[in-house]
Formats: C-alpha cells, structure tokens, sequence
C-alpha cells in the first residue's frame, strides 16, 4: 500500500545564487534547508552527476530530488524503521566509509596528488577529454502499416509529411516560430515515442541512431526542416534545433574526476601511509 507523505513546501527562487547563505530554499514538513546547506551539497556530488543535472535542470533538478528523498527518510524515521539493527548497522558502516573517504582524499591524498598533478593529467591526456560534435534533433515519424489502428500505405504516409512540411515552410517558420510549430506537429501525427516532447531526441552524437537518418540529419543547416527521409523505422522529417561543434572538456568540469581517479591509483600508498600513521 502506497503511504501518503506530507505535503512540503519550496521557497526556492530559481536564481539560487541570489539567495543568501541563510535564506531557506525549501522547507519539508518543518526541516528547514538553506542556501548555504544547498550548496554545500551541491559541491558534494562530483563533476559527472553535477553535469547530469545541469542537463537536467541545474541545483533545481537537485533540490527537488533531494526533496524527495528526504520526504522517504523522514517517514521511515517516523516508523521507527532507523532503530532496526540491520539498518543501524549499515548506517555505521556508511559513517565509517565517509570518514575513510574524507580523510583520504583531505589528509592523506592532498599530499600524494597535489592540484599540480591533477592539471598535468588533463594537460597530457586531452584526448581523454575530447567531446564529439553534436546535434540537437527533433523529428516526426510516419510508418506504413497493412493492419492495426495505424494502417496506412507508403503514399498515405508520404501525403501525411508532405501535409506537415507544407505546414513547415508557411509564413513565420522560423526560429522558435518553426521549433514550436514542428514540436505541436509532432505530438499530433509523430508515430514514436518522443512525439509527446515534441519529437525532441534531445543532443545526439553520430554513430547513436539509423544511419539513414543520420546522413540526413548532419547534411541539415541548423534551423531547416528536411524532406522526407526513409529508414528501417518509417518515413521522417527532420529538423536540428543546434549544433555543438567538437572540443574539450574544461578541466574545472573533469579535475574532480581526475583527481578521484589519481588517487584510487595510488591506493596502495595510501594505504602505506595509513598503516605508518597508526603503528
């Protein structure tokens, strides 16, 4: 049976910079978080799952996963289901492992890999770093079928895009003109899964979808729907919203990773050093 949690209430503004330190973000079922408090967990979470949510919506996307999170542990709390032994156990050893982790990389790893180290990686190593060109791409599918609701033959599929990049190419199609009438076009015909968000594939990397398509799709100027593309899937017009050339990751974005990564290298130091510290 499925619990009802209580309700919480945000007091975010989506500017969290503007917050100040001691300015609540979100209140949940009268625990009080504060910028300072976001933010000190924001800085926690490490570069990859950081650019994650920037994808996603940025500390908002955080807050609000955070939130529900909380909302779990409060009425497990509220249960008692804390007091168990098994979970009381883990809890320890999860405070045990976050203190071996902290001091590793605070104490112990600041000496073995200094912040020199870290950029001398990145300097040698940018390939490592290198992203691909990529694409953000929106389509409407149409397939032929001989039975079920969607029934059609190939040149019905064809009329029906045909109808739609008229639709396309009218007065105003372009910019976020174009982009809001292909998304409305999309969840009205598209025969896919991405129709309900407006045909959006979101950013793709060459090599990820039906080669057909992408042909069409890196042949496309930004902003231009195409004709009627075929593939193994169906019959489609394509539109690529933007591109992002090729390039490097910055090394503020990966010297956490990289960081993490030189250390668990030297691991077997570290751990020679620990054992020198209590002997």
């Amino acid at each position: 049976m499925m619990r009802k949690f209580a309700c919480l209430l945000f007091l975010a503004a989506p500017a969290f910079a503007q917050q100040s330190d001691s300015k609540p973000v979100a209140v949940i079922n009268g625990e009080t978080i504060t910028a300072k408090t976001l933010d000190q967990m924001w800085d926690r979470i490490g570069s990859q799952m950081r650019s994650q949510y920037e994808k996603a919506g940025g500390k908002a996307a955080f807050l609000n996963n955070y939130v529900n999170k909380r909302l779990i542990v409060q009425e497990a709390m509220k249960s008692g289901f804390d007091k168990r032994t098994d979970v009381q156990n883990d809890v320890a050893a999860a405070r045990e492992a976050s203190i071996f982790d902290d001091y590793v990389r605070n104490t112990i790893g600041s000496e073995l890999v200094k912040a020199s180290d870290d950029r001398a990686y990145y300097d040698q190593h940018k390939q490592e770093f290198a992203t691909p060109e990529k694409l953000h791409i929106r389509h409407i599918v149409i397939t032929e079928a001989s039975n079920g609701p969607r029934a059609k033959s190939k040149d019905e599929a064809q009329q029906i895009l045909e109808k739609i990049s008229t639709a396309l190419r009218g007065p105003g199609m372009t910019g976020p003109g174009l982009v809001n009438q292909f998304a409305q076009l999309a969840r009205q015909y598209s025969e896919d899964g991405a129709a309900q968000s407006g045909g959006d594939l979101g950013w793709v990397e060459k090599g990820r979808l039906d080669p057909d398509f992408e042909a069409a799709a890196w042949s496309l100027p930004t902003g231009k729907p195409s004709g009627i593309v075929k593939t193994q899937y169906g019959y489609h017009i394509i539109l690529v919203e933007a591109k992002q050339p090729a390039g490097t990751q910055p090394f503020e974005l990966v010297k956490s990773t990289i960081h993490d990564s030189l250390l668990s290298q030297r691991m077997a130091e570290i751990m020679s050093g620990l054992w020198r510290l209590t002997n």
